[in-house]
């Protein structure tokens, strides 16, 4: 069917993208491509690809019959249409991939020449890690050349190592420079004879003169190409798509700021002089005959300040204007569609100025009314504040009401833009993460431009596993390698089970380490194989053998590890066994087809994909494993190369860009800053614009001769300049709201930072075009969610519901009563429901009928009274975060992990031993202790095990001897009493008799003696609580404890005195559950005792003090706050004098002799 698409150029400029958008579209409508063909749209970014696609679908129903490409790989594609294939290969052996590898193959080679003395100097340790870096920038300095300076590599090759300049000017090489011509020499000549003339610049030169020669296309070519919303690209490539209008219709869609000449208002404008101006003068006045320090009185200053990037561009346009007209071709067509809308708005203002190219002197010079917000600033203290603050501000957008003919505002009508996402992701998943989706303050989101590589939990454990050989192998490590999905699957875990193996892992005192072998490889040979993986599997596959028995070859069974969770064992065995095969397969250099068979061979022996995401990746892993096997080939590169190189050349191609990723989706976009993106969104904010964060610095190397002085040319690309560019296209596509923030006050001490100079320059251009109040427009934020600011009358933005009930709260009764904020009216229903419940004090502790009161409650509870109150009612416990494992193996114990490792060796559930064999016993029982991983390697541990030994005889002889004196065992006595309602039930045990007189008998390993030989009574709670019971339940006994430093001997106790002392206890802990008592143990000790009890609280030099428990910090920071208490005395008191004056009246200590300090 025929159809009316004919060659030639159209040119469409605008400085809106949705008006260049509707040209197109309408265009290929009216013009038509036959049914199995397809239009072509050529776009630098994934979101202007995303963003297209929607949009064809909203406007023909469906996006089909379409293929989105990237100009570069498109145009040498239509080379090799044109030229044919046979003529042009697939891949240029001069491409940036190949070249990398050919110059890897050549340094070495090449370094023995005097004139590579720079490289020799880099490349002098031998690292072929070092070479790849190099070798990959070159390429890529060498790619650019081939598009910006393909004249130099022309003068090289034909051996003048010089550079010409943009005025035509030519310069020699300078002598540290000249390397560059010899390497460019020596790749052309690697390079296989017909493979020589086909770098992209004589490709290039070779396809533009066969079509002005009229030579018929080799091969097919595409109807109809769309190049859309690109705002820079090399000369090279607008000459390709203008010739290629001779052969078929080119239409570029050119986003333009401004609807006037202005390509002479900024520095620079010597290099684009020409007599033809495609746009029309202002005013008819030629801005290139005024002087550069007068054209502040006659452009923009925004645009010559930030425009630079695009007016390159926008000139060289102009250019094939002019050659189209000196040719007299009539194939060119050119459309203005710049909107005539002087602005409704601050922002639709700004934006009209920019269009019109107005100067300062032309400004209205008035302020938009106080209700305008179409541009605000934030200031925060932090990255996290400043998302915190974002998301307070879009739930009042989506809030408001809508405004005109574009509806309420969606989340997907915003974007938010930032220099380096990956500064700002984490702090973008706990804010906008925070909510569920029940919640009103839910706001969808989507974070683009990630990458997998850091984020695809299959992808990072490849990445661990290609470092094997140097890992440590952590215990934390490998134990998320199991949390990754595909590798658990390879070894038969399932999900469920993961928590079980964690404990055995820890249980079995697994700490780094594969194994003696690997720790040796490490240089860590000394450390042995204790606490190593392979230390820890023998334990659990020994304790699932034989149970808790004896140790078999110097190892200690782990008897956890039984029962049908026994297979998890083996996995993990399988694992370590595949850990350490591969540590050693790794170790070894290989050539890349080698190392190829081992990667896949990797990948199949490691994770098995259950999910399609997991497929997808390992079909992406293999392509780009593939993909660097045929470069390697096609570059004959075949030197062995250690694990490194094979590391960053296969998982580095997965970051390279493509117009696959995600960008527009269903809620709010979270992107980087990036050329070429700015697609119109309703509201546009940008977050991090931090002085010195944006521009962004790109540091050039010191070889990079385009950034040589004087060798700048129209066109060229610079990070700075782009970065000015992309601020410039924020500005534009902001529809109804510019949001900006950055951090503008020190975290520390709140000085004053300044914002980005991109930001600086903008809000002086409003204050100097408007007369505007920037404080107005300027909200400097607190520095925490929860400041008062947010919560009082007419203060601060925030959704906070949670802090505002504890404000709400805390100021009842006081001056300055809070108010909702304005903008939560949305919430207020919610806030009514749930004020009672989060301002009202907590109800009566209810006792549950079946609810048993055991004296191991009560001894808690008088601990530390404030402690159980938070853990046992409110569920809170205060301490460090739990590690998902222990990496480092024991070097020393503290005071904690000492008491528990002592009680362990003094455990008399066997047979007591006979007197002249304790030490024998407990040297057998720390020789355990060590076998189990508990204690320090080599000689620390057994120093260790000397230490506890002997600080152990005394005790544990002093504990048999009396135990012989009371050889025979008593039953348990049953205490089950009641007081007040709450039943009192446990046993006493532990109870011996010589046939005459009962008695109770323990140990503990800690000391009950003060530094004054007096007994301390937060270490004798608990007999205190055994000595009460028994009498209260008629059997009043006499209690001994074997302590560390000294024998206690307890007299009985009253069964009346025993009952009312019980009895105020539990009325005092049914108290202390329904609110946090003011009390706290040992400073009320201090106090029964007459001592200093403020010394005991605050503590003092090198004395810690009991404030130091989190509980208590939290309530009563310091003494004074603690007795400024108007129950403090009585409550301490009550509780803790009736045990000050049992410690003073019927205890005695019969000090241990022989006893070793700790």
């Amino acid at each position: 069917m025929p159809t009316s698409v004919t060659p030639g150029l159209l040119i469409l400029h605008g400085n809106q993208m949705e008006q260049l958008r509707a040209a197109v579209f309408q265009w290929l409508r009216n013009h038509p491509l036959a049914p199995l063909e397809s239009d072509i749209f050529l776009v630098q970014s994934n979101g202007v690809a995303e963003w297209l696609k929607i949009a064809l679908a909203e406007d023909m129903r469906v996006c089909a019959a379409t293929r989105v490409a990237l100009p570069a790989r498109f145009l040498w594609d239509t080379y090799r249409g044109m030229l044919g294939r046979e003529r042009v290969p697939v891949r240029s052996a001069f491409d940036k991939s190949p070249l990398t590898w050919r110059l890897m193959r050549l340094l070495p080679a090449l370094l023995a020449d005097e004139v590579f003395a720079p490289l020799r100097h880099f490349l002098a340790d031998g690292d072929a890690e070092r070479r790849l870096q190099l070798a990959e920038r070159l390429a890529d300095l060498f790619d650019q050349y081939q598009v910006y300076r393909a004249d130099w590599l022309s003068d090289w090759a034909e051996g003048r190592d010089q550079l010409r300049s943009a005025r035509g000017e030519v310069a020699p090489l300078a002598p540290e420079q000249r390397w560059q011509g010899q390497l460019w020499r020596a790749v052309i000549a690697d390079v296989p004879p017909q493979y020589r003339e086909l770098g992209r610049a004589s490709v290039h030169t070779e396809f533009v003169q066969a079509i002005e020669a009229g030579v018929a296309p080799a091969g097919r070519l595409p109807r109809r190409i769309v190049l859309f919303g690109v705002s820079a690209l090399p000369f090279q490539s607008l000459q390709a798509l203008s010739a290629l209008a001779a052969h078929c219709q080119v239409v570029l869609a050119v986003p333009n700021p401004c609807q006037f000449y202005w390509g002479d208002i900024i520095e620079g404008r010597e290099l684009l002089r020409s007599a033809h101006r495609r746009q029309q003068l202002r005013q008819g006045q030629d801005l290139g005959q005024i002087p550069l320090e007068e054209l502040h009185a006659h452009s923009h200053p925004l645009l010559a300040s930030w425009g630079r990037q695009g007016r390159d561009f926008i000139r060289m346009l102009d250019e094939f204007d002019e050659a189209a007209a000196a040719a007299g071709r009539a194939d060119n067509l050119r459309l203005d569609l710049f909107s005539a809308d002087q602005g409704g708005h601050l922002l639709g203002q700004v934006q009209a100025a920019v269009r019109d190219l107005l100067p300062l002197s032309e400004h209205p010079a008035v302020a938009p009314d106080d209700a305008d917000r179409s541009i605000e600033f934030h200031v925060t203290h932090s990255v996290q504040r400043e998302v915190e603050v974002l998301h307070d501000q879009l739930l009042a957008m989506f809030a408001a009401p809508a405004d005109g003919e574009a509806g309420p505002l969606r989340p997907r009508d915003v974007v938010v833009m930032v220099p380096d996402i990956d500064t700002f992701s984490a702090a973008i998943h706990a804010v906008f993460a925070q909510h569920k989706r029940s919640d009103p303050r839910y706001i969808p989101f989507e974070i683009a431009d990630v990458k997998d590589r850091s984020v695809n939990p299959l992808l990072v454990a490849l990445e661990w596993l290609l470092r094997l050989p140097q890992q440590r192998c952590r215990q934390s490590e490998v134990r998320d390698l199991l949390d990754v999905p595909a590798l658990a699957a390879r070894f038969g875990l399932a999900q469920d089970e993961l928590a079980t193996l964690g404990q055995w892992i820890e249980g079995a005192g697994v700490r780094w380490g594969l194994d003696q072998a690997h720790r040796s490889g490490l240089g860590l040979g000394p450390a042995g194989e204790q606490n190593a993986w392979i230390f820890g599997v023998r334990r659990m596959l020994l304790g699932y053998a034989s149970g808790g028995g004896a140790s078999f070859a110097g190892i200690e069974p782990y008897a956890e590890v039984g029962g049908l969770d026994a297979a998890l064992a083996g996995s993990l065995a399988q694992l370590v066994e595949a850990l350490l095969h591969w540590r050693a397969l790794l170790a070894q250099p290989r050539s890349p087809a080698e190392w190829g068979v081992q990667a896949r061979a990797l990948l199949a022996a490691f994770f098995k994909a259950g999910e399609e995401g997991d497929r997808l990746t390992l079909g992406q892993l293999d392509d780009s494993l593939n993909s660097w096997l045929d470069t390697c080939e096609f570059a004959q590169f075949d030197e062995a190369v250690p694990l490194a190189v094979l590391r960053e050349a296969w998982l580095g191609a997965l970051d390279e860009p493509t117009l696959n990723h995600q960008f527009v989706s269903g809620g709010v976009t979270f992107c980087t800053l990036m050329p070429m993106r700015a697609v119109p969104f309703r509201v546009v904010c940008l977050l991090g614009m931090n002085d010195g964060d944006f521009p962004r610095r790109a540091p050039k190397a010191d070889f990079d001769l385009l950034a040589q002085p004087g060798m700048a040319r129209p066109g060229d690309r610079s990070r700075r300049d782009d970065d000015r560019y992309l601020m410039l296209e924020a500005l534009l596509a902001a529809r109804d709201k510019l949001y900006i923030s950055w951090v503008g006050r020190n975290v520390r001490d709140n000085s004053e930072q300044p914002p980005s100079v991109l930001v600086s320059q903008l809000r002086d251009y409003l204050t100097a075009g408007w007369q505007l109040d920037l404080h107005a427009r300027t909200t400097e934020h607190a520095l925490q969610p929860f400041s008062r600011r947010y919560f009082e009358a007419g203060g601060l933005l925030t959704y906070a519901r949670e802090w505002r009930a504890a404000h709400a709260e805390a100021g009842q009764g006081g001056a300055g009563a809070l108010a909702d904020a304005p903008s939560d009216a949305q919430f207020d229903a919610q806030f009514d429901e749930a004020a009672p419940a989060l301002t009202a004090g907590l109800p009566p502790y209810e006792i549950d009928a079946a609810f048993r009161l055991k004296l191991l409650n009560l001894a808690n509870f008088l601990r530390q009274p404030v402690r159980y109150f938070f853990r046992q009612r409110l569920g809170v416990m205060f301490g460090d975060v739990a590690l998902v494992g222990e990496d480092e193996e024991p070097f020393a114990l503290n005071a904690l992990e000492r008491y528990l490792l002592e009680d362990t060796m003094l455990d008399d559930s066997a047979t007591p031993e006979a007197l002249e064999q304790v030490y024998d016993k407990l040297s057998e029982r720390a020789g355990r202790l060590a076998r189990e991983g508990l204690l320090p390697i080599g000689l620390i541990g057994q120093q260790w095990q000397h230490d506890l030994v002997e600080a152990l005889v005394p005790v544990r002889s002093a504990w048999l001897t009396l135990r012989a004196s009371y050889p025979h065992a008593a039953p348990k006595l049953a205490v089950s009493l009641e007081f007040g309602g709450v039943l009192l039930e446990d046993w006493v045990d532990q109870l011996r008799s010589d046939g005459h007189e009962t008695v109770w008998l323990m140990q503990m390993s800690s000391k009950v003696a003060d530094k004054n030989g007096q007994p301390r009574g937060d270490k004798l709670i608990a007999m205190w609580l055994r000595q009460l019971a028994a009498a209260a339940a008629g059997m009043p006994v006499t209690g001994m404890l074997v302590a560390r430093d000294a024998i206690v001997t307890m007299q009985p106790l009253a069964r009346d005195a025993a009952l009312a002392v019980l009895a105020d206890l539990v009325a005092i802990w049914r108290d202390g559950m329904n609110r946090p008592l003011p009390t706290a143990c040992k400073t009320a000790l201090a106090l029964a005792q007459d001592g200093d009890p403020r010394a005991v609280y605050d503590g003092g030099f090198e004395l810690s003090g009991e404030s130091e428990d989190l509980c208590l910090a939290r309530l009563w920071p310091d003494f004074a706050a603690l007795s400024g208490e108007e129950e403090w005395a009585d409550v301490a008191l009550a509780l803790y004098g009736p045990l000050a004056d049992w410690l003073k009246q019927s205890i005695t200590l019969a000090m241990i002799h022989g006893e070793q300090a700790a």
